[in-house]
């Protein structure tokens, strides 16, 4: 059987280049947009990390925290503090048994349980932050900042800079 460890930590890896070169852009750079209803940077960079407090509390009910939206490096270096402890947590579940996991989960009805494969819930971890990484580049992009290049987040950076 193939683990997903190697996965979610090269997802560990893109999630803390990724911070760390947003930090390196001009603060103007968080505000980017790729269409105009679409959330800017900024938000999307929150949203990574609210994404990944959603899977480590559906596999190991860890709490919620108060994300702040960054405005600029020092906010940045919060969430990519944060996001790192997050990875950690989710490469361990790596190591437990792919069985269902049951957490609660809400809509407008109120709150219900629900149930999910362990590697279909750290699967969607990889897979989220990806999506939102592109949207992130899409949007500097458009708008001229420079600096966010997707190739270097693959799987090949990855095993060059190991």
């Amino acid at each position: 059987m193939v683990a997903m460890t190697r996965s979610l930590e090269h997802l560990a890896w893109t999630n803390d280049k990724l911070f760390a070169e947003l930090a390196a852009l001009p603060a103007e750079a968080l505000a980017a947009q790729y269409a105009p209803d679409a959330w800017p940077v900024g938000r999307l960079a929150m949203h990574i990390v609210n994404g990944a407090e959603w899977y480590c509390y559906c596999l190991a009910g860890m709490p919620w925290t108060d994300l702040v939206l960054p405005t600029g490096p020092a906010d940045l270096e919060v969430l990519r503090t944060r996001l790192a402890e997050l990875d950690a947590v989710l490469i361990a579940q790596a190591d437990l048994p792919d069985e269902l996991v049951e957490f609660q989960d809400e809509d407008e009805r109120g709150p219900y349980a629900r149930t999910a494969l362990r590697s279909t819930i750290l699967a969607q971890a990889c897979l989220h932050a990806a999506e939102h990484r592109a949207q992130i580049a899409c949007a500097l992009e458009i708008n001229g900042f420079a600096g966010i290049t997707l190739d270097d987040y693959d799987v090949w950076a990855f095993a060059e800079q190991e």
